[in-house]
């Protein structure tokens, strides 16, 4: 085993020792329990300039989006800070950024659970 599938192995487990510790992720007085396998999961951590890139070489899009300003909303400008690929079991997010590699790692899990707008 290499040392990046070593680190990629590591990293997965910690994401899922951590959402069992946490209080909120339980339901009232029942119990919760749900087990999911994922084959083959690569695990890619890039700088934010090689995430972006890696994003529009894959997807052809551009890892930015404006939305335009409506009645209740400025203008914004969101860009792409970690991403599943489904056609390549691939997770590509920031090193030590839990939030994002836990949201892609769920993608990868539930597949496409939200409206992307991208």
């Amino acid at each position: 085993m290499s040392r990046d599938d070593v680190t990629a192995t590591t990293f997965v487990a910690l994401l899922l020792l951590a959402s069992y510790a946490l209080p909120g992720c339980t339901t009232g007085s029942g119990t919760y329990y749900e087990k999911y396998e994922i084959q083959k999961l690569t695990v890619v951590f890039l700088d934010e300039k090689s995430l972006r890139g890696k994003w529009a070489l894959v997807t052809r899009k551009a890892p930015f989006i404006v939305r335009p300003s409506s009645a209740d909303q400025p203008s914004s400008v969101s860009a792409i800070n970690g991403f599943f690929d489904f056609s390549t079991n691939t997770l590509y997010c920031p090193k030590m950024d839990f939030e994002v590699c836990g949201h892609e790692l769920h993608h990868a899990i539930l597949g496409r659970f939200h409206r992307d707008p991208w």
